[in-house]
């Protein structure tokens, strides 16, 4: 199983950041996302040793392609290894969907040319169950494999955050990192019994979590 962590705190100096990436190295993730202006800054804490994600149009999935594009091409710039861009809610609660598929299609161009892994980034709370399977479904046929189901933006429950997963691999077979909080060791141990392809968690506690309890 795939253990990422995701840094989306914006409080933090450049020097908290440094020493909070220095005891999340310890733990060794496959994949640490952050935001654009920290992908320099996590390459150098991290070398080779784990990937770099950098979050695109976070959080709410606003900005056009045009804008989306300049951000992936800035992360490349900055030395990431992947992009995990947000869908946008604004297209798809309005069921455009060959929109969409211009917006994939667009970045996934850009990204290839760049080197870059794409993946896509939804929010199972503002999206109907019938949504999140169309564009879960339009994803995988445009050439996406792995999404996450939530943004991370506000509290998430990893087990809500399970059950939108489950949800989605019922009818679409495609790889699915779950993204829910964790705060304590009952979470982690119900995790063993959920099969996941992955799963990212955003505090230090977490990768303790699944440390101690030896997810992997």
């Amino acid at each position: 199983m795939l253990i990422e962590y995701a840094f989306y705190d914006i409080s933090y100096s450049d020097e908290e950041i440094k020493n909070l990436f220095k005891q999340v190295k310890d733990y060794q993730p496959n994949m640490v996302t952050v935001f654009p202006y920290n992908v320099k800054l996590a390459k150098n804490i991290f070398e080779d040793t784990t990937k770099i994600a950098c979050v695109i149009d976070y959080p709410f999935g606003m900005s056009d392609s045009k804008n989306r594009i300049g951000q992936i091409e800035q992360a490349k710039k900055f030395g990431a290894d992947c992009v995990n861009v947000v869908a946008q809610p604004f297209v798809l609660c309005n069921r455009k969907y060959d929109k969409f598929r211009e917006d994939i299609r667009s970045i996934v161009e850009s990204a290839t040319q760049l080197n870059l892994e794409v993946r896509y980034v939804l929010e199972y709370r503002v999206f109907t169950y019938y949504l999140l399977y169309k564009i879960s479904q339009i994803l995988k046929t445009e050439g996406i494999n792995i999404i996450y189901p939530a943004t991370g933006y506000g509290l998430d429950d990893i087990n809500d955050n399970l059950v939108a997963s489950a949800l989605i691999n019922k009818k679409i077979a495609i790889n699915i990192i779950c993204n829910g909080n964790i705060w304590n060791q009952t979470q982690v141990l119900s995790l063993n019994k959920a099969n996941l392809f992955g799963l990212q968690v955003n505090s230090l506690n977490g990768l303790r979590l699944l440390h101690e309890n030896q997810l992997k």
